[in-house]
């Protein structure tokens, strides 16, 4: 997860600081890990020497299975699924965490137009990348209800359920996980820097006792490696690469486009985004993909997010740099 410092054939990028960095001098390195979300989670930190680290790895474990057990699209008793199954009208009580990430779901998609959409379940299933296999041929999209997810309805403490829509929070909930870690670890006396890894999405704080901050490599298409300093920033990638299938020729990845109720074919491979909070890293990178090139980099020059795109082009790759991720290079 962690990597030693940059070697010179390596592209180095190196993000603007958030607060200034306080090497933790003296203290100890630890490392725990598990399963979740059917992927990994990784905690690296460095922790004061008497710091006493009762029961921390069960209680990072813990906050996962709460947000697995809450927002999970393929277990019958999550909370997600209870919803998605309630009748149409019916008022859904939901757990606070859960009501956070559906919240700043909704956010996104008004900010991003509907390219990043909590209600497509449906289409996801369909497609074969929800609990059901990948089908064999390509399925018929016209029996799929169009997306609305500004039909929700926030009561206190719930929603009300409309008529055939299914909520999918995957894009947004591992992000939101690596947050949570984050900010466990925080919170704990003693511990005072540190990086989470949740499935590849990452989040670092402060710096080593060297004074170096972490390095971690960024998911790319090509051989030629990139890697990123994290004080203070999470990144998330989606693309290609986490999960698609090919059909005559054709590669279909998991990323749904609302408006066609089908796999993206926006052109780009893998979109890599950072951000000071790692839900809106992941959300974004799932929006920009859906997007487009074009639309893509002009809604990260509007919002100055820094980001970095892959997209076919024959039989290679070609990448887009956004003005701010120009500036980290």
């Amino acid at each position: 997860m962690t990597l030693p410092l940059p070697a010179l054939d390596r592209r180095v990028l190196i993000p603007d600081l958030v607060a200034e960095p306080k090497p933790p001098i003296g203290t100890v390195r630890h490392d725990f890990g598990g399963a979740a979300f059917a992927t990994t989670w990784r905690v690296s930190f460095y922790a004061e020497a008497d710091a006493v680290l009762m029961g921390l790895p069960a209680r990072l474990q813990a906050v996962l299975d709460d947000i697995d057990r809450e927002m999970s699209p393929y277990r019958i008793d999550s909370d997600l699924t209870r919803f998605n199954l309630a009748p149409a009208g019916m008022f859904v009580a939901l757990p606070v965490r859960m009501m956070t990430v559906i919240g700043h779901a909704l956010d996104m998609a008004n900010l991003t137009d509907s390219a990043f959409d909590p209600a497509i379940l449906p289409a996801v299933e369909l497609w074969g990348f929800g609990a059901k296999a990948v089908p064999a041929d390509l399925p018929d999209i016209s029996i799929l209800p169009a997306s609305r997810w500004r039909d929700l309805v926030w009561q206190a403490e719930g929603l009300i359920k409309p008529e055939g829509l299914r909520i999918d929070l995957c894009a947004i909930a591992k992000g939101y996980a690596v947050d949570a870690l984050m900010d466990l670890l925080k919170a704990e006396p003693g511990i005072c820097a540190g990086l989470v890894e949740v499935g590849g999405e990452l989040k670092g704080w402060n710096v080593q006792p060297d004074g170096l901050p972490f390095w971690v490599e960024i998911e790319t298409p090509v051989k030629a490696a990139t890697v990123a300093a994290l004080c203070d920033w999470a990144v998330a990638t989606s693309g290609e690469q986490v999960r698609s299938f090919v059909h005559n020729g054709q590669v279909h990845p998991h990323i749904i486009d609302s408006r066609t109720q089908a796999p993206t074919r926006s052109g780009i491979v893998s979109v890599t985004v950072f951000d000071t909070e790692c839900w809106r890293a992941d959300a974004l990178a799932t929006a920009l993909m859906v997007m487009g090139e074009v639309r893509a980099m002009e809604f990260a020059v509007t919002h100055d997010i820094p980001c970095l795109l892959w997209l076919r082009e024959g039989d290679g790759f070609r990448e887009r740099v956004s003005p701010r991720l120009e500036a980290w290079l």
